[in-house]
């Protein structure tokens, strides 16, 4: 990937479905330089959430104009071919958040690592949201501990993809 050809929004929190986040969104979807950008919304942090998508369709369809799409790594497993062509297809990711560990273990095991790597060098918009904010960096500190219920652990250093240092 060419230096400067990253395209990036790293949210640190907020509610999306609340409109918290609203004008970071509204970046975004510009950021496309593209009329009704086809959005793809990764929920795996989250379980695969349906709430969270049916939220992320709301804003980022009815209200910013993409067309959206959900990739189901969880729940509705597709092969490697079906999410390489979302994500390929995609003119901006998001990535929602939840638990950042499960999340880079499960994209690690089905190879999503590496087409989200591939998205980032072909100049897609890449964003997210708390653990989809913290993915791309090559390290973070997250609350997966206290998300899967340890005692004792509050957080932990987590690898990320890498895109950024």
């Amino acid at each position: 990937m060419a230096a400067g050809s990253l395209k990036l929004f790293a949210i640190g929190g907020g509610e999306l479905r609340t409109g918290e986040t609203l004008t970071f969104d509204q970046q975004i979807v510009a950021f496309t330089g593209q009329i009704g950008p086809r959005a793809l919304f990764v929920p795996t942090a989250s379980g695969d959430s349906e709430g969270y998508w049916q939220a992320f369709s709301a804003v980022y369809g009815r209200q910013l104009g993409c067309t959206t799409e959900v990739l189901r790594l969880l729940t509705d497993p597709a092969d490697a071919a079906a999410a390489a062509g979302k994500i390929g297809n995609a003119d901006l990711i998001y990535v929602g958040g939840g638990n950042t560990l499960r999340m880079l273990e499960v994209w690690r095991r089905l190879g999503v690592d590496r087409l989200l790597e591939q998205a980032a060098g072909c100049g897609q918009v890449l964003c997210g949201l708390s653990a989809g904010a913290l993915c791309w960096f090559r390290f973070g500190n997250s609350d997966a501990p206290m998300l899967e219920g340890r005692s004792g652990i509050r957080t932990m250093r987590v690898d990320g993809l890498g895109l950024v240092d």
